[in-house]
């Protein structure tokens, strides 16, 4: 959809409303999703284009990858999709349209394998969050952040240091390890699964708004940052966080318990000192079928059940640092 909308310099929801127009019925631009895309949208892209709409069917996620849950796919939301900008350098070496990877969504997928470099989802030029517009430039289709109208590049890897490197390339081996429980290992799924929630799950003791994984950081006047607190108590965590976050769960994972990133059916002392820290599970329920009932969306309800369990409320505008608290009584 976005390269057909680049060709006419046009995003996406502009060309949906001229195919409206067009003869067809108003679609949910709420519902345009690469993993289980709306139908009636679908159609109307297909008959836009003169092609079969099970032809675009095919290119959504969930016909790539028919066995793969929906948790274990990158949100995306707001328009968000980690990349990795030297595949955007290759693409224009190649001499061919830039264009995003559909294994970029994998919810374990931190490093590219090909270029042995983090996935980015903050434009390195404003620092914003990463949201990308393709545009036509010397006949090619190049990335663009839309937040400072930047073009995206990796500069050709100048700016990476050895120790970003050493850090992509082990993380890979933990990504790999990842990949192969969630696409075939079904009697590890669901322990890596828990393991995750368990990490990001509340502490139990009511002083700060920040997940178990903070124990591992062994540091008492740590404070959970703004970006991740929305995550706490979700049931998939690592679908919304962000890429270093998904990232540092995996070494957690691999600090607790080894290369294998699930247990062996023993619980290592140290996984067993941080588990055994985790909130009450009947009160976050509770938390969150009463969230359901009211309409809320994930991120609403984590935040909620973190402002609860908080010592002090959580001002969704505040950054809760040490010392910065407020009594709002």
């Amino acid at each position: 959809m976005v390269r057909v909308a680049s060709r006419y310099g046009l995003e996406v929801p502009e060309v949906t409303t001229h195919l409206v127009g067009q003869g067809g019925r108003a679609p949910d631009l709420r519902k345009i999703d690469d993993i289980s895309p709306d139908r009636g949208l679908l159609r109307l892209w297909a008959r836009g284009c003169r092609i079969d709409s099970a032809r675009l069917e095919r290119l959504s996620l969930k016909s790539r990858y028919p066995d793969r849950l929906q948790d274990w796919f990158v949100d995306g939301a707001g328009g968000v999709v980690p990349a990795c900008l030297a595949c955007f350098d290759a693409d224009l070496a190649a001499g061919r349209d830039s264009h995003m990877r559909a294994e970029w969504q994998l919810a374990e997928r931190v490093v590219c394998p090909s270029h042995k470099e983090m996935l980015r989802d903050r434009c390195p030029d404003c620092g914003c969050y990463l949201r990308i517009s393709f545009r036509m430039r010397g006949g090619r289709l190049r990335p663009f952040c839309r937040k400072c109208d930047g073009l995206i590049t990796g500069r050709g890897g100048e700016a990476a240091v050895r120790s970003a490197v050493e850090f992509a390339i082990a993380v890979l081996s933990l990504q790999r390890r990842a990949g192969r429980i969630v696409r075939g290992e079904a009697d590890l799924l669901a322990p890596l699964a828990q393991a995750i929630c368990t990490l990001w799950a509340p502490l139990d003791r009511m002083d700060a708004a920040r997940p178990v994984l903070a124990l591992w950081f062994d540091q008492p006047g740590w404070h959970c940052p703004f970006e991740v607190r929305a995550v706490v108590g979700t049931p998939a965590p690592l679908r919304r966080l962000p890429v270093r976050w998904r990232a540092l769960t995996l070494v957690v994972l691999r600090d607790l318990f080894g290369a294998a990133l699930v247990s062996d059916g023993t619980m290592p002392e140290a996984a067993s000192r941080l588990f055994r820290r985790v909130a009450p599970t009947p009160y976050l329920s509770q938390e969150r079928a009463s969230g359901i009932s009211k309409g809320m969306t994930h991120a609403a309800r984590g935040n909620r059940g973190v402002q609860r369990l908080s010592k002090s409320p959580v001002h969704r505008l505040s950054g809760n640092f040490e010392g910065e608290r407020a009594d709002f009584g």
